[in-house]
């Protein structure tokens, strides 16, 4: 194996050959962060998620916001939440662990959810129309600058008139201390990898853009997953939802609907359509 080469400069928004959506072992362990209530990992806390939805369902009311689309929903914890209080819910996730926990869960619990196991940047579910279009936890921001703005463009064709598009980004608060590195070290059984194996972990910089990059090296084989993050601050993302469409948007701190301050490292968006 030619370390060397691991280590050279990685173009903005270079994908993986690798997919922790997809690989065997991370998925799963991706699945099983979601399922930890206790910590905020590929999910928030039990307690942050109680509060979202309070906030969520109370200013955005079933009666008249009834069908929802959640946009990476996971194994459905959100989307389990908006049907019990009322609403028609889909929900589209790249994860094929993630939607058959969902759907299962769905059908033990006799919830009417419609899970959809597609990429949502290449699938047209703005063929439907819906009153609400969600996306948490700061899943936008993973997106190249070109599928971001496919999504936004997807999102206001599908929504019906008065309809809104909820999402949380990171803002440039999170990375305020940020400073690139690159560390080796030896795993067994980690988060990464079940197998021992050589753990580099680089963290680089590409203006409002950061990458986490994880290269695992054993015996057998070597894997590289790409962690792509761009930041935004309410300004930003306000004229870039203006310039897809959206006449009206609102911002917060989080999407528990907290009011905005400027030391906060998450900003929460509704973006109205007339």
């Amino acid at each position: 194996m030619d370390v060397n080469k691991l280590i050279q400069d990685v173009p903005l928004f270079a994908e993986s050959a690798a997919n922790i959506w997809l690989d065997p072992y991370v998925a799963k362990q991706m699945l099983t962060a979601h399922l930890n209530e206790q910590e905020d990992g590929a999910t928030r806390n039990k307690a942050f998620v109680e509060k979202s939805v309070a906030w969520l369902t109370e200013k955005f009311p079933s009666k008249d916001y009834p069908k929802v689309l959640d946009l990476g929903c996971g194994p459905g914890i959100y989307a389990e939440k908006f049907s019990r209080a009322g609403y028609q819910v889909t929900g589209i996730d790249f994860s094929p662990n993630s939607i058959n926990y969902a759907s299962q869960s769905a059908e033990k619990e006799n919830l009417p959810i419609r899970y959809i196991q597609r990429d949502y940047i290449e699938i047209d579910w703005q063929e439907e129309s819906y009153d609400l279009i969600v996306m948490i936890y700061c899943d936008l921001g993973v997106l190249s600058h070109e599928n971001r703005r496919l999504i936004l463009e997807k999102a206001y064709q599908a929504l019906k008139p008065n309809g809104r598009l909820i999402f949380d980004v990171f803002t440039p608060a999170r990375y305020q201390d940020f400073e690139s590195t690159q560390t080796w070290q030896v795993e067994d059984n980690s988060f990464w990898s079940q197998e021992p194996c050589l753990h580099l972990e680089r963290a680089e910089q590409y203006g409002s853009t950061y990458l986490a990059a994880h290269h695992l090296l054993n015996r057998e084989e070597q894997k590289t997953f790409y962690i792509w993050e761009t930041v935004f601050t309410p300004k930003e993302m306000t004229e870039e939802l203006k310039g897809r469409g959206f006449t009206q948007v609102e911002h917060y701190k989080n999407i528990a609907g907290e009011a905005w301050e400027d030391t906060s490292d998450t900003a929460c968006f509704v973006a109205s359509k007339s």
